[in-house]
């Protein structure tokens, strides 16, 4: 039998039971045999009182959907990240000792967010296991998924150092807790899994550990050839094949965001071994669900065995009550776009950059002809929650198409042409109507859940459009052309400019540059500065994961003519002086050595032009 599951996310994002209910039975509906709910400290139980009522479920309400799912003839799997993901629980008072960051303590990434556990803190593992203890007991499945997914604040902490001081050691740790949170699972019945994404980074700790965990492993491509690394250098492997070997089952985990990422995933794994397969989806808190429940069911069809154009249609007829042509035609096209999250369209990352070969206007006429065609066909639709689903791909869709719009301004103006206000606020008052729908959007459909994210920010959206237009027609810029051939990097880039020979540097800018195609390894990044004089040199400083290509640099009233400092690993820096996409790399081009290495991540790379 294969396991056919589809994951709620209620960790990010809490839902009414109505929405669960609903969503159990059209899963159901749609051939999934199970659920996977992503919990983290969603049940408050007796050893962990803490989240307030509304930020949790009771074990009532847990018994009340496990009731409704055996109605259904469907099992619920509970999610508990075990060291990862951990912030829900940190953020408690009562807990936040138990964090691997303590104080203003620095991560790898720069930020100070407690998310990770500590793994040798003496409190941690009674913590732990009561907690999962009491969580399991509420589940009569046998199965039981520790997350263990991305961890990346691991063994930075005093104590975690003395323990583990060197790779091998760090690699035991993990190995250690991946047994502890086994055995704990194993003496409540249940069978473990994990995500296996950081055995990329550890792989000796896969050949220890219990043959009977379940490998859990997830690509988010649109279209799955082969096995590829997240983060580390996007190594290359035939990991199904691997668990195999090893003696491990494993389950495929695609995901919502993308229409043709299952049915690619299905394709590679067709002559490989799998047990099971979970549609994932992740953090809707400034999105809703409905918008990509089209995705749930056609990967749902397809596990059954259906062909592609026969679980579309199985979808359409589900969900819509139709299989008219034209309707599926905007609906998958739609969704092979991808829906968007957390406003990153509106983000200085977004509107201030843009990859080499310039705006993608086919995915930009995409987005406005299924918005169009959507609409149009509308009335076909012949069921209620047909009808949700519509309002929120197009509001999704809407979403979208202002922000190409804006995008399209923005880099008119930023490429010489005038700022047009009165454009401007007519793209901001489309954006305030779309933020005005959201808002009811969710008092109808998430009436008793507080906290509607798009009344609470508001203002700060808006400001930051508003700030992001004012820097727009009230700064000059330097152009940066990067070249990022793993989309994965975290390379940083400080940019700072002198304005007299004898004068101090001014810095501009420390970010991250990348494409914003995957698919891309050229971008283009306008970055602001504020002076009367035009700069007489650049300084370029590069430090962080995984290096960085520069191929040229330039701004008003500045030309690079010549190289007056270099210092760190630069290799050819000359490329720096041609207005071509050759590029000088700055720093080593391994993720996973400045990983393990913070001195090797810490070190600046840098040049000066003159």
């Amino acid at each position: 039998m294969l396991y056919k599951w589809a994951q709620l996310d209620l960790a990010r994002q809490m839902e009414t039971m109505e929405f669960i209910k609903e969503f159990m039975g059209t899963m159901a509906k749609a051939g999934y045999n199970g659920i996977l709910l992503y919990l983290e400290d969603r049940i408050r139980t007796a050893s962990y009182p803490y989240p307030a009522d509304d930020e949790c479920y009771t074990p009532e309400q847990v018994k009340e959907l496990l009731a409704y799912a055996e109605t259904l003839h469907i099992e619920i799997v509970p999610c508990v990240a075990t060291l990862g993901h951990a912030e829900r629980f940190l953020a408690h008072p009562e807990l936040e000792h138990l964090s691997e960051l303590q104080g203003d303590m620095k991560g790898r990434f720069g930020w100070t967010k407690k998310q990770t556990f500590c793994p040798t803190h003496p409190d941690f593992y009674p913590f732990l296991t009561k907690y999962l203890q009491e969580v399991a007991a509420l589940f009569p499945t046998k199965f039981f998924h520790a997350g263990l997914d991305e961890f990346w604040d691991y063994c930075l902490c005093d104590r975690c150092k003395a323990a583990a001081p060197d790779y091998q050691a760090q690699e035991a740790l993990f190995v250690k807790h991946v047994q502890i949170v086994d055995d704990c699972l194993k003496s409540c019945g249940k069978r473990m899994m994990m995500w296996s994404d950081m055995f990329e980074y550890y792989p000796e700790a896969q050949e220890k550990i219990p043959r009977d965990i379940i490998m859990c492993d997830w690509q988010y491509q649109e279209d799955v050839r082969e096995y590829v690394h997240h983060l580390f250098d996007v190594k290359v492997e035939d990991r199904l094949a691997l668990n195999e070997k090893l003696g491990f089952e494993s389950f495929l985990a695609p995901v919502d965001m993308l229409y043709r990422n299952a049915e690619s995933y299905l394709d590679y794994a067709e002559n490989r071994k799998f047990t099971g397969c979970i549609l994932t989806s992740w953090e809707k808190s400034d999105t809703f669900l409905y918008r990509t429940i089209p995705t749930y069911c056609y990967a749902g069809y397809l596990m059954s065995g259906l062909a592609p154009e026969e679980a579309t249609n199985a979808m359409m007829e589900q969900l819509f009550g139709t299989q008219d042509t034209i309707l599926t035609s905007a609906i998958t096209l739609a969704l092979e776009e991808g829906p968007w999250r957390h406003f990153a369209s509106i983000s200085n990352t977004m509107l201030f950059s843009r990859d080499f070969q310039g705006m993608p206007y086919k995915d930009f006429e995409a987005d406005f002809s299924a918005r169009r065609i959507i609409q149009a066909q509308a009335k076909v639709v012949k069921t209620p929650l047909g009808e949700r689903i519509i309002q929120d791909l197009l509001a999704a869709l809407e979403e979208k198409c202002i922000s190409h719009e804006l995008k399209r301004y923005f880099h008119a103006v930023l490429d010489g042409h005038q700022a047009n206000e009165q454009r401007f606020q007519a793209l901001r008052k489309q954006f305030v109507q779309y933020l005005d729908l959201s808002e009811e959007h969710w008092k109808l459909w998430r009436p008793t859940i507080q906290g509607n994210y798009f009344t609470v920010h508001r203002e700060a959206l808006l400001k930051q459009l508003d700030e992001a237009h004012k820097t727009l027609v009230s700064s000059k810029f330097v152009k940066l052309r990067c070249c990022v051939p793993d989309g994965y990097t975290v390379e940083h880039i400080r940019t700072s400019l002198k304005f007299d020979k004898e004068g101090q540097w001014v810095q501009i800018a420390d970010s991250i540059y990348k494409p914003q195609e995957l698919r891309s390894d050229l971008c283009e990044a306008f970055i602001p500065y504020q002076s009367e004089k035009a700069p007489v040199a650049i300084k370029l400083e590069a430090y962080g994961m995984g290096g960085v290509g520069i191929c040229f640099v330039q701004t008003e009233g500045f030309v690079p003519k010549t190289i007056t400092e270099v210092s760190g690993i630069v290799q050819t820096p000359e490329h720096l002086l041609h207005n071509n996409v050759n590029f000088a790399w700055f720093g080593s081009q391994s993720t996973a050595e400045a990983y393990f290495n913070q001195k090797m991540a810490d070190q600046i790379h840098s040049v000066i032009l003159e």
